[in-house]
C-alpha cells in the first residue's frame, strides 16, 4: 500500500530492554472460514504492585468490538484516553470547538473511511462520559507548540513514513505500489468489496509496528512520542491519588513507544489478550 495511504489510515483508526521482546499490539490473523484484524490488550505490574493494561485501538471497527471495550474499562478505576484537544465533556464549549477546527481533517478522514468500509467510529462506538474515564493527552495549544519547537508537519512525517514503510517492504518482500493498485483495482470490482478492502488494508496493518518504528527513530515525533509522555504523566498522577488498576486507551501504533516507557521505568509485563477489531468473512 502507498506509504501516503497508510499513513493516513493509522491516523484514522496507534525499543525494549534486551531481557523482553517487543510485544505486537496488532495482528491479522487468517483462519479457515474468516480472517480478522485484532488489537492487544497487554497487561503490566510495577514494583509497588500497581496493575496498568495498554488497550490498543483502532479508531473505526466493528461495533462488537467497541461493545466489548465499553464492558471491559467498567473493570478498571481509571481508563486513561487519547484525543488531542480538551477532555470529551468540554467540547462542547464554542471557544474549544472552534480550537478542535484545526484538526477536523481528521475527523473527515475517519469519517470518509468509516463510510467506505462499513464500520463504526471510536466517538460513537465509545461511552467517554463514563465516570472512570481520564483524559490523557495533550490540549491543542501544547500539540502546535511542541510540533513547532520539534519543526514536525504533515510533510516530515509523511517523508518519515515512507523511508520507514520501505524499509518495512524490504523486510516482507512486499511488490511494489504498482503491484498494489492493481490488487486494489481487483478488490474494488469484487461482489463484497467493503470486506476485501479491509481485508487488505489489514494485512497492511501487520507492518505498522515497524513503520512507528522507523518514523520515532532519532528524537521522536509530537504525534506519537510526547503524546505518549503526557500520557504516562497523568498515569503517575493518577497512582499518586491511590489508584492501583488503571487501563490506558490509546491508537494501537502508540503502544510500542509506551510499552518501552513502561519497561524503562520497571514495570514488568505479565499477560496478553487479542480483541477482534474486523470480522472479515471469506466469500463463499
Amino acid at each position: 500500500m502507498n506509504q501516503f495511504l497508510l499513513l493516513q489510515a493509522t491516523l484514522a483508526f496507534g525499543l525494549l530492554s534486551a531481557a523482553e521482546e517487543p510485544t505486537d499490539f496488532i495482528r491479522f490473523v487468517e483462519e479457515e472460514t474468516s480472517d480478522s484484524l485484532q488489537t492487544a490488550v497487554v497487561s503490566y505490574e510495577s514494583p509497588q504492585k500497581v496493575k496498568v493494561d495498554l488497550v490498543g485501538a483502532i479508531h473505526i471497527a466493528d461495533k462488537a468490538y467497541f461493545d466489548a471495550l465499553n464492558i471491559r474499562f467498567k473493570g478498571y478505576e481509571a481508563v486513561l484516553y487519547e484525543l488531542v484537544g480538551p477532555a470529551i465533556e468540554e467540547r462542547n464549549k464554542p471557544e474549544v470547538m472552534k480550537e478542535a477546527q484545526k484538526l477536523q481533517w481528521v475527523g473527515q478522514l475517519q469519517a470518509m473511511m468509516k463510510d467506505a468500509l462499513k464500520l463504526t467510529g471510536q466517538l460513537e462506538g465509545i461511552d467517554y462520559n463514563a465516570k472512570n474515564f481520564v483524559h490523557a493527552d495533550m490540549n491543542m495549544s501544547q500539540f502546535t507548540k511542541t510540533q513547532d519547537q520539534k519543526q514536525e508537519s504533515f510533510l516530515t512525517l509523511y517523508l518519515k513514513a515512507s523511508q520507514a514503510q520501505k524499509a518495512a517492504n524490504e523486510k516482507r518482500g512486499v511488490s511494489s505500489d504498482a503491484a498494489g493498485m492493481v490488487m486494489l483495482l481487483k478488490v474494488l470490482t469484487m461482489k463484497d468489496s467493503s470486506t476485501e478492502l479491509k481485508r487488505m488494508i489489514a494485512q497492511e496493518f501487520d507492518s505498522v509496528e515497524d513503520i512507528m518504528a522507523g518514523i520515532e527513530s532519532g528524537d521522536g515525533t509530537v504525534l506519537v512520542g510526547e503524546r505518549n509522555r503526557v500520557a504516562l504523566e497523568v498515569m503517575d498522577q493518577q497512582i499518586a491519588s491511590g489508584k492501583k488498576h488503571l487501563a490506558i486507551f490509546y491508537g494501537a501504533a502508540h503502544l510500542a513507544d509506551m510499552e518501552q516507557r513502561l519497561l524503562k521505568k520497571g514495570w514488568k509485563r505479565t499477560q496478553i489478550n487479542w480483541l477482534k477489531a474486523w470480522d472479515l468473512p471469506r466469500e463463499k
